[in-house]
């Protein structure tokens, strides 16, 4: 702010910006003296006011704010002409003391309201951006109804007919709610003595053009500007960005999950803006997610008379980057509601559902299972309690159950339909040791090959990292095209990170469990809570991860992924047995023993283990 002030304080700039204005306005005066008198008369006017004001103060700029309004009455003016050259001009002027910060809260309304009729207009449409911007940006003199008119401006240059006007505004938008929010974070950092006010639900329910009374200025405008986010994407009225016309759900979505990545501070710490995210958020995507719950590939038309509407590829991917934000960034504030998101994916998985939407719901399990203090949440709130969803469990189960269904029912049929060059094994069963071919080398392409169906593994993707493709397709209109194999590889990755994320739960600490000085009593509860979360942890995953990886392991032509399937199913059977839990160990050691036999080779003692009772077994390990 010194640095500011000094730059307002100095000889030259203020020269400069004297002598500009100066300049401008004789150009101004000259250029309108025939036709429009008025603005001539303005123009010189203001001429002798700045001589006046540069005479009576040491700081020109600082005596420049108080008559600010009046200074600019000749662009405004000039504006009002709508001369292309003379709209110019006068818009280049206005520019020059907005960057100067010359400009009061009441000169900041009269230009805002002097772009709003040269948009209404069609005039100059990227010079308004510019303008907008540049107001908005240099100092915080345009709040409230100036801000959100100044917004709806941008909003209605967004849907104009020029494509180039049209990407301009969008990137406008998406800087102006940055910097609304930006101005939230500064604000919170000013300490003021001013009493708090008790949150209203009932107020914030109903939705009002108010902000709350319990919210600072700009944590106001913010709370509006969300608020009305939510409205527009809802196909609702908005209550503050009054005058809009038009709205894109996609764009919508777009805004709202750059906010909700890039603030959560904001949102974790008004209880306002979570009242915000719980009420009105989640029931949004919810509802928004209907017609992919309810849609199925295949299915016969239903005697209704609403047809099953398609799920939407745009808003289904930007729907899905939002959950995974939600669970990612808010989970403590949303555990109710993140049980719901993460049970939609799960029933994503169904067959019955578009591979590319399966696809999708599998980048995001992919995004998750690389934290495992994500899963940990997952198994305390809902594993580890009675009447809960058994969502760890379900995740696990679902994604072994998509790499089955592959196997059994590929995308494209077998794997010459689809033009995909087959390996000279297919159709007959391969000979194979610990999931390599003999005698024909391992297939060029590293790939799965069970029962006929090859399936190659298309992605490469290094541990603890994910690279989502469909999630990052936001220019798509149109699904794109699934290749053959990238759902299996996907799932193959989702498989190994959770394996990895809950072998650092059980064998090592995380920073979470590192901090701290602990008392014996302390230390002896975390233990016996810590060993309960941990015996769930394999409880809910030991079955579906065995069924899934000895599918895998059988299938494997690739050396590399052989290996990682057998670390997962050694690291496994290790923990198990770190924590006495005898039937899953000793499961997963029968995998191991069997993966290192020929295939179709009968040993009776593998085949049936004494040691898991039948009521015990788990039903996936009958598999294809």
């Amino acid at each position: 702010m010194a640095s500011q002030q000094g730059v307002k304080g100095n000889p030259a700039t203020t020269k400069k910006l004297l002598e500009g204005l100066q300049n401008d306005l004789k150009t101004l005066s000259s250029e309108s003296k025939r036709k429009f008198t008025e603005v001539k008369e303005s123009a010189e006017t203001v001429q002798l006011k700045l001589r006046t004001i540069s005479a009576k103060n040491e700081n020109f700029i600082t005596g420049l704010i108080p008559a600010s309004s009046e200074i600019i009455q000749p662009f405004i003016l000039g504006c009002a002409t709508k001369n292309p050259k003379i709209v110019q001009l006068c818009l280049a002027s206005v520019q020059k003391l907005i960057s100067h910060e010359a400009i009061s809260t009441s000169a900041a309304d009269s230009i805002i309201n002097m772009l709003w009729l040269l948009m209404e207009g069609g005039l100059e449409e990227l010079k308004l951006l510019q303008t907008a911007i540049l107001l908005i940006t240099t100092n915080s003199v345009v709040q409230h109804d100036s801000l959100a008119k100044a917004l709806v401006l941008c909003f209605r240059l967004h849907f104009t007919k020029d494509s180039t006007t049209i990407n301009t505004a969008a990137a406008t938008i998406k800087q102006l709610v940055s910097i609304v929010f930006d101005r939230v974070v500064a604000e919170d950092k000013l300490t003021t003595n001013e009493p708090l006010v008790e949150m209203d639900t009932t107020e914030l329910k109903a939705g009002s053009k108010t902000p709350p009374k319990s919210l600072k200025p700009c944590a106001g405008d913010a709370y509006l500007l969300f608020q009305d986010l939510c409205q527009l994407v809802n196909a609702d009225q908005p209550f503050w960005l009054l005058g809009m016309t038009e709205m894109t759900r996609t764009f919508g979505l777009e805004l709202l999950e750059s906010v909700l990545k890039t603030y959560s501070s904001v949102f974790t710490k008004y209880p306002e803006f979570s009242f915000m995210l719980k009420e009105r958020v989640c029931p949004l995507v919810i509802k928004l997610f209907s017609p992919s719950l309810k849609y199925r590939q295949g299915a016969p038309p239903q005697p209704s008379p609403a047809p099953v509407e398609k799920p939407f590829f745009p808003i289904v991917m930007r729907l899905l980057r939002i959950i995974s934000i939600l669970i990612k960034y808010y989970y403590q504030l949303l555990v109710t509601e993140c049980e719901i998101f993460l049970s939609l994916l799960v029933k994503f998985l169904d067959p019955e559902k578009p591979l590319w939407q399966r696809c999708l719901a599998l980048e995001v399990l992919h995004k998750l299972s690389v934290d495992p203090l994500l899963v940990k949440s997952f198994v305390v709130s809902y594993d580890m309690k009675p009447h809960s969803t058994k969502i760890f469990r379900d995740i696990v189960n679902s994604l072994g159950a998509f790499v089955q269904s592959q196997f059994m029912n590929p995308p494209g049929g077998p794997a010459a339909q689809s033009g995909t060059k087959v390996p000279d094994t297919q159709g007959t069963p391969p000979a194979m040791v610990a999931g390599l071919p003999v005698g024909g080398g391992v297939s060029p392409q590293p790939a799965f090959m069970y029962r006929g169906v090859w399936i190659p593994l298309v992605i490469s993707v290094p541990q603890g990292q994910t690279r989502p493709l469909f999630l990052e397709m936001l220019d798509k209109i149109e699904p794109p095209t699934v290749v053959d194999g990238y759902g299996v590889s996907v799932a193959f990755y989702c498989l190994l990170e959770l394996g990895k994320s809950v072998q650092i739960l059980v064998c090592g600490e995380t920073e979470e469990s590192k901090s701290g000085e602990k008392t014996q009593q302390e230390a002896k509860e975390l233990e016996n809570t810590d060993r309960q979360m941990e015996e769930s942890l394999i409880d809910s995953s030991w079955c579906g991860m065995l069924a899934a990886l000895s599918l895998l392991l059988d299938a494997s032509t690739d050396e590399a992924a052989t290996e990682s399937i057998l670390k997962c199913q050694e690291t496994y059977a290790s923990f198990c047995g770190q924590l006495s839990l005898n039937v899953p160990r000793d499961a997963f050691i029968t995998a191991l023993c069997k993966g290192s036999l020929p295939p179709h080779y009968t040993l009776t003692v593998l085949n049936t283990n004494p040691a898991i009772p039948t009521g015990q077994k788990c039903k996936y390990i009958e598999r294809v």
